[in-house]
């Protein structure tokens, strides 16, 4: 489907009569994607259970794919059902383009225009793992970095290596306490969420920390779900 995607000032996309309400974030990173094809995750509720209803019936392998995913769904419903797309594109069967990618769609609440996000280098755990554990047990692979575990949970609140920070403080924050603390390393940033967060406080947030970035300065490509009853004991703070 070669075709570049129109920017068009819209809230939601609509898809066979039913509605994606797209995540709003204050920066654009792209604005256009050329040959592409759209994957839809919508928002739907069962009795009293929400569920994520994938469409990918329009996607060709060899395409761009534009994942708009409805912003009210909980990231222990969603990333499951991103995980298995990923990993379903990655697989033999699937025709394959080295120079396809995959995108988030989000709208630019400032600009008011259409954004996107490549997400092709993420990585996701799920659901029993956090990043202290995870450096901890890859000590030789971090031995050249100084690493801080961002920690975002419900309720608006967000630590920095188990202190608590104020959400509107967490930019400024961070770029004084990893400057303050990275002792000439270059630094590496962990992104962890709470499962029970939403996919809107989750992309809207990794979009705005992407200001951070820079040739001394990294957001690690591995994205940590996790579940808090299923952690293991760390014996730190999270």
């Amino acid at each position: 489907m070669k075709k570049v995607l129109v920017l068009v000032v819209l809230l939601s996309f609509i898809s066979c009569q039913k509605e994606v309400q797209l995540v709003q974030a204050v920066s654009t990173i792209d604005t256009t994607v050329v040959d592409h094809s759209p994957v839809y995750i919508f928002f739907e509720k069962k009795g009293k259970d929400t569920v994520a209803e994938v469409n990918r019936k329009n996607t060709i392998g060899t395409t761009n794919w534009i994942f708009n995913i409805d912003k009210r769904l909980p990231l222990k419903i969603v990333i499951p059902e991103i995980i298995k797309l990923q990993q379903k594109r990655e697989g033999p069967q699937m025709h394959q383009n080295d120079q396809a990618t995959n995108y988030y769609s989000y709208m630019d609440s400032v600009q008011k225009t259409l954004a996107f996000m490549s997400f092709k280098e993420i990585k996701y755990t799920y659901n029993s793992y956090f990043s202290s554990i995870y450096v901890k047990d890859n000590p030789d692979y971090h031995i050249h970095f100084q690493t801080f575990t961002v920690n975002f949970k419900p309720n608006n609140k967000v630590s920095v290596d188990g202190n608590e920070v104020e959400m509107k403080e967490l930019l400024a924050f961070l770029k004084e306490y990893t400057s303050f603390s990275s002792e000439d390393k270059r630094v590496l940033l962990y992104l962890n969420f709470d499962e029970r967060l939403t996919f809107d406080q989750y992309l809207s947030k990794v979009i705005e920390l992407k200001i951070l970035e820079n040739e001394l300065v990294s957001i690690s490509p591995t994205h940590f779900i996790y579940d808090k009853k299923k952690l293991p004991d760390c014996n730190c703070a999270l």
